[in-house]
């Protein structure tokens, strides 16, 4: 056992600091392979019952000061509906994600270097209903609004994941197949968030199409709509469109995307409030195959040219009817105005919601919706 811990710290040495810890797990666990129970067999960071093929779940991360901020973190909707991406050949992309109240200080006092600390600081847990896939480590070092807001970018260079350099945040969809996926999000070694959305498969009947098979996201992108609040205190519609047309375009099988027309009627108690930013034309958008877009327009007061700002909402009931031109049915959304503010659903709001690992994350600009 000397033999093989001398060894281990002979490498130590001419390793970078952040391989230093595993490491030297990794040669006390062959050291010790040994004592351990039949019927229990080590990976290099878990045991397997958290592995899959070649990849293991990442070992249990820094001890953050879940103080340092009063409220619990979250990861904002509107970057988890633009950061979660399945393409249509069955690949993906997990990033870009913008996370509210990450710590930045561990229980020691110290402050997080998200530089060295990165193999340990932000990763995300990829799973197929209780079935562990992958995980990514992210670079936090990108802060926002007093290191309030922290994006989970994907790393500059790449890492090591189980003894092997990783980049990336792919999950193989065609590999995996249609059902419900959940990634969880970690600082530290604290799961904080959870984000469910189905995978789905259409198949082209064309044998001569370029593309037999597409998969497609379903999830929040189906039911949300949100208006957002610009620095200029206009007040934004939006929602998320895709399309599931293999050839949208008759005469050219490389043009995938597809023209697409929709409007807004926003009425109060009743009675004609707003509409779309030109009330006589609807709003057009280029939507692409199988990728969701947040299509936006901004709001313009019933029977005149005024763009809506927050101010303009005052007490009531207000219901919004979203018209587009491939849906057969209008979406219809509702909400309250009360004591002058938009009355948030539970599940945005922090003092009513009940469970803060799937909180919808506005922020203080993003208002959310859920389709009736």
């Amino acid at each position: 056992m000397k033999k093989i811990i001398f060894m281990a710290a002979l490498s130590v040495a001419l390793t970078s600091h952040a391989q230093i810890g595993g490491l030297i797990k990794k040669a006390k666990d062959k050291a010790t392979k040994s004592e351990e129970p039949a019927g229990t067999t080590k990976t290099e960071e878990k045991t397997v019952t958290e592995t899959k093929g070649n990849i293991s779940a990442p070992a249990d991360g820094l001890d953050l000061d879940f103080a340092t901020f009063n409220l619990t973190p979250a990861i904002t909707m509107n970057s988890l509906l633009y950061g979660t991406v399945v393409y249509p050949g069955g690949s993906s992309r997990f990033e870009n994600y913008t996370a509210s109240f990450i710590p930045y200080k561990k229980k020691d006092g110290t402050n997080v270097d998200a530089i060295r600390d990165q193999s340990k600081f932000l990763k995300v847990k990829v799973y197929k209903g209780t079935e562990f896939i992958d995980y990514f480590e992210y670079d936090g070092s990108q802060t926002f609004d007093d290191l309030k807001l922290r994006k989970f970018n994907a790393p500059s260079s790449q890492y090591k994941k189980n003894g092997e350099w990783a980049n990336g945040t792919n999950v193989d969809f065609k590999k995996w197949g249609e059902g419900t996926y959940r990634l969880e999000f970690f600082a530290g070694s604290k799961l904080f968030y959870n984000f469910e959305f189905e995978v789905y498969k259409l198949t082209n009947s064309d044998p001569y199409a370029k593309l037999n098979e597409m998969y497609l996201s379903r999830g929040p992108w189906n039911k949300y709509a949100y208006m957002e609040q610009e620095k200029s205190g206009n007040m934004i519609f939006g929602f998320y469109l895709q399309h599931e047309q293999f050839q949208p375009n008759a005469a050219d099988p490389n043009k995938t995307l597809l023209d697409v027309s929709w409007t807004i009627n926003i009425t109060k108690d009743g009675k004609p409030f707003a509409t779309q930013y030109d009330p006589k034309k609807p709003r057009k958008d280029k939507v692409e195959r199988a990728a969701w877009k947040a299509v936006s327009t901004a709001l313009t007061l019933a029977g005149g040219t005024k763009q809506v700002q927050l101010a303009d909402f005052t007490d009531g009931t207000y219901k919004m009817e979203v018209k587009v031109d491939m849906e057969k049915s209008p979406r219809l959304y509702t909400f309250k105005v009360a004591n002058g503010k938009i009355v948030l659903m539970d599940e945005q709001d922090r003092s009513k919601n009940t469970n803060p690992n799937q909180l919808i994350e506005g922020w203080n600009n993003f208002y959310w919706f859920k389709m009736q």
